[in-house]
């Protein structure tokens, strides 16, 4: 039986071959059609995720801060107020090609279920990834479709 390579020996022989593999995001959500409110989007949750209360300085944040401006053309930790200026004046077409196609990733699982009127459709935002697009379909949605249509429980695996 072949032994699978050590990452932990000083010529970590693994590293390189996982470095060339695709990237494929399992598990993500469709890109924003006009931007959005940068605030609200660094954090799901109900309430504030800094304990300040600012999004910018929650840990989400300021990765945020770190990593996006400079894709942008901004130094790293730029303010809201700039980042949020050349976001208008790249617009969000090139905005999108700028920040997905750094992500480096060759296929991206969209979750459509989640405020789908207001998001790109997962074909969309895999094109400013350069990407193959798959749907992630969420099966809470399809069962509340088929219960306002009428289906009764009994008829639900064949609808």
């Amino acid at each position: 039986m072949e032994r699978m390579p050590s990452l932990a020996g000083p010529q970590r022989p693994l590293l390189p071959f996982v470095a060339t593999q695709p990237l494929v995001d399992h598990h993500c959500h469709g890109v924003l059609r006009g931007g959005g409110d940068l605030a609200g989007l660094l954090n799901e949750a109900d309430g504030a995720a800094a304990a300040d209360g600012t999004p910018f300085d929650s840990l989400a944040g300021l990765a945020f801060r770190r990593w996006c401006p400079p894709l942008l053309g901004l130094e790293p930790h730029a303010s809201a107020a700039a980042y949020a200026e050349r976001r208008a004046e790249l617009g969000d077409d090139e905005v999108n090609r700028r920040l997905l196609g750094a992500s480096g990733l060759d296929a991206l699982c969209v979750d459509s279920g989640y405020a789908p009127d207001d998001l790109l459709s997962p074909g969309e935002t895999a094109g400013f990834a350069g990407a193959a697009a798959f749907e992630v379909v969420r099966l809470e949605q399809v069962a509340e479709t088929l219960a306002r249509s009428g289906v009764r429980a009994a008829a639900f695996p064949g609808a």
